[in-house]
């Protein structure tokens, strides 16, 4: 197995690429556009929850309020009807008469209950009338706030994509220059270590772990041959 210092060096060259691919692809799994989207998102679930509601009432209001006006006007017709009963002189028994009269005042009165229903079931249907027209709009206006967060997320995702795209291009000219067997070392420390398999020392300390060495241990390091790994994290030390 090739350690050289030279060896050791473009290793960590390469641990500097795949730290690279590690951090972009985190970025891609969480992308600060794709979590806003998802707000977004969530918030437009919840305003159509709220229209869908809304519109389910101010349907059945409109049904009542049909229906009310239904009835006042078949009341209004029989009171037409009766009246002129009433008034044509074709009914001259008193007593019919007086039922006539006694039924168009009832039939007056029913109808005098009905308007007043219906005026306030109109007032009913303008209130959440509004309500509802409100909600479209807000609805509307977050359509067109999702779809701009898309396009920020598909634009941080596509430059994104691209400096990952250059990254592996860029490992695959690195892997070809490390000795098999070191890469192997390597790739097995980095599966177990989040990533990093090698880190450089630098004044006395590990990069991987940021612990500083004892001045003894960081001059064994600096004047070892072969393979090297920190006594706290076990990656693999390159002195540089």
């Amino acid at each position: 197995m090739d350690t050289s210092r030279d060896a050791l060096l473009t290793l960590l060259q390469l641990q500097r690429v795949d730290s690279t691919i590690d951090r972009l692809q985190g970025r891609l799994a969480h992308l600060p556009e794709q979590s806003a989207l998802d707000a977004l998102e969530a918030r437009a679930e919840e305003l159509d929850s709220q229209v869908a509601e809304r519109q389910a009432v101010f349907d059945d209001v409109s049904t009542r309020q049909r229906r009310l006006d239904f009835e006042v006007d078949t009341l209004v017709q029989k009171i037409r009807a009766e009246s002129g009963r009433l008034y044509s002189g074709v009914v001259s028994n008193a007593k019919e008469l007086q039922d006539i009269s006694r039924e168009v005042e009832a039939l007056k009165r029913r109808k005098s209950v009905l308007e007043d229903n219906d005026l306030e079931v109109m007032e009913e249907r303008d209130g959440v009338e509004k309500q509802l027209e409100a909600l479209t709009t807000d609805r509307s206006s977050l359509g067109a706030e999702i779809e701009r967060a898309r396009v920020a997320r598909d634009q941080a995702a596509g430059e994104t994509g691209l400096q990952l795209d250059a990254a592996e291009a860029e490992r695959k000219l690195w892997v070809p220059r490390v000795d098999p067997q070191l890469l192997k070392v390597y790739d097995t420390i980095r599966a177990s270590k989040g990533g990093v398999g090698a880190a450089a020392m630098i004044d006395g300390t590990c990069q991987g772990c940021h612990m500083r060495l004892p001045a003894q241990e960081a001059e064994r390091v600096r004047t070892a041959g072969g393979l090297v790994r920190c006594d706290e994290c076990q990656r693999i030390l390159v002195v540089v």
